[in-house]
């Protein structure tokens, strides 16, 4: 991991345990790199992530502040994944997995995750059911090379907890895009809709912190099962 990464990542711990209070002024730059054992360009990439995450703002002349956010659990909390999200929030889950199989990348697949037309990609359909309610569809590609050996029993529990605890990846970043339309049949049928309604879809290419791109995905949520909070920051 490059060394801005695991400073951004400790800088980050300490502010979401309170270590780093909100509202007080975190070290100058000569400070935190006699810390960290680097140099100040280092400590300066490291704090441009926590920046543009809204945990940090520079005053100018006066130095960098933490600045929390107004949910600081829902800071990234799409990349713990949607067990860890459960679990966390203490309500139940079970996967209902429909279809899963190594299969070569289709055109479209090919181009969101950057791939060769002879790659190998995981191709997962789920139902999320939480607290007993179907809640969401996850459709979901991953290519084999980048997520070696997974399985059934992985897809049935967490992905996600697959590739961090099992393979010692970390999940860095997405991109996201948010729509809505009315549940098609096949939708209603596996959100058990009684008569069609609203769904969100949540499509999502995600990356690894060696930059890899391991996941493209849509997701199909129950429009009152549906959260999503951020921040936004101005920049002059």
């Amino acid at each position: 991991m490059p060394k801005y990464l695991a400073i951004y990542k400790e800088i980050k711990k300490r502010i979401l345990s309170g270590y780093y209070a909100q509202n007080s002024q975190l070290p100058e730059g000569k400070k935190f790199a006699l810390l960290f054992d680097c140099s100040e360009l280092t400590i300066t990439k490291a704090l441009d992530i926590l920046v543009k995450e809204g945990l940090v703002v520079r005053k100018r002349g006066l130095g960098s502040f933490v600045k929390l956010p107004f949910n600081t659990s829902s800071i990234n909390s799409h990349l713990k994944g949607t067990k860890a999200r459960c679990d966390e929030s203490g309500e139940t889950i079970t996967t209902r997995v429909i279809a899963f199989s190594a299969i070569p990348a289709p055109a479209d697949v090919q181009e969101k995750l950057q791939l060769g037309g002879d790659e190998m990609v995981y191709s997962i359909l789920r139902v999320r059911v939480i607290n007993d309610e179907p809640a969401i569809i996850e459709k979901t590609f991953m290519p084999v090379n980048v997520i070696p050996g997974l399985n059934y029993a992985n897809v049935a529990d967490s992905i996600y907890s697959y590739i961090t605890d099992a393979l010692g990846y970390q999940i860095h970043s997405s991109h996201m895009m948010i729509t809505a339309s009315i549940a098609d049949e096949q939708q209603s049928q596996l959100l058990q809709l009684a008569e069609p309604e609203v769904v969100i879809y949540v499509e999502q290419t995600a990356y690894l912190d060696n930059g890899k791109l391991f996941e493209y995905s849509v997701a199909t949520h129950r429009y009152n099962r549906f959260k999503f909070a951020t921040e936004f920051i101005k920049y002059n």
